[in-house]
């Protein structure tokens, strides 16, 4: 009797969810995805994160990813490999590279990457972001500078609740899961665009175990990444509210995040595609896992 009194209490959360979702893409309806003019080259997607880890996928695997369909993220081309891959499609999911009023560490980001796209991009290279930097400073100004840089414009209202309308909207790119990770921004892009088949490699997620609260109160990250020379601390801000985050935020978003990748995994599955992740050091359970040694796999 109980765990059926708690799976209809569940039920009905998740009908709420989905009308809460129903009002935010109805609020929001002006922030439109222009995915369906993307079209997949192939049947397969490498999504580069930029998690320690894939220092070594990149020594070993350098050729094979230079003749692979790749989405790179975030900072990546602050890295010699951007060059050296040259990936035609780029994703951003923080809105903090399209507002002026951000936090400061955002902000100095922000423009070594706008002077490394202009300085570096000599091929065609699609960026996807978020719709409500249509017409942000950020891409103003690398459409000026002469690169040969389009833009897609993508939903990222958040989308929860009974499975359903869930997936309803997710099929017409109406939103996505609560988008915490700028992966979770790159999965549904690659789902949106046609791909059958995504292959994730550097997605670490080990944040949680450089955490620290510092003598001053403060949440400090160790930050980490492929192309850094070593960890770094910082202080953990949230980038549109600029408040710095307290330790149960943190993990609440941590869950939001993990949780967000199974919500993908369902979609991902009831659309016929596979999503595999090669990452060699990873934290994220929701996906198929294999090794990049055994690649190409069979389907």
């Amino acid at each position: 009797m109980f765990y059926s009194l708690l799976r209809f209490q569940r039920f009905l959360e998740s009908v709420y969810q989905a009308f809460i979702s129903l009002m935010r893409v109805f609020l929001r309806f002006r922030f439109r995805s222009d995915l369906r003019r993307s079209k997949p080259d192939g049947e397969e997607l490498f999504i580069l994160a930029n998690g320690p880890s894939f220092k070594a996928d990149l020594l070993e695997y350098r050729d094979l990813l230079s003749t692979q369909s790749l989405l790179c993220v975030n900072q990546f081309v602050l890295s010699d490999a951007y060059e050296e891959l040259k990936p035609a499609r780029y994703i951003f999911l923080d809105i903090g590279f399209f507002v002026e009023k951000t936090i400061p560490r955002v902000a100095e980001v922000r423009e070594k990457v706008i002077d490394a796209f202009i300085a570096k991009t000599t091929w065609p290279i699609t960026i996807y972001a978020p719709a409500e930097g249509r017409n942000s400073k950020f891409c103003r100004r690398l459409t000026a500078s002469g690169m040969p840089v389009s833009f897609a414009f993508i939903n990222r209202t958040v989308v929860d609740g009974w499975k359903p309308v869930r997936h309803w909207l997710y099929r017409r790119q109406a939103g996505m899961p609560p988008p915490q990770n700028v992966l979770i921004g790159a999965l549904m892009t690659g789902i949106g665009i046609g791909f059958k088949r995504i292959v994730i490699l550097g997605a670490d997620h080990t944040w949680h175990q450089g955490l620290e609260v510092g003598s001053d109160g403060v949440l400090n990250s160790a930050e980490n990444h492929f192309y850094d020379k070593e960890p770094w601390k910082v202080a953990i801000h949230h980038p549109e509210t600029m408040r710095r985050a307290t330790v149960h935020d943190y993990f609440h978003n941590l869950f939001r995040t993990f949780r967000s990748y199974h919500l993908i995994r369902k979609f991902a599955d009831s659309q016929g595609i596979t999503i595999i992740n090669a990452s060699r050091v990873t934290f994220i359970d929701a996906f198929e896992r294999r090794p990049m040694n055994s690649y190409p796999w069979e389907r």
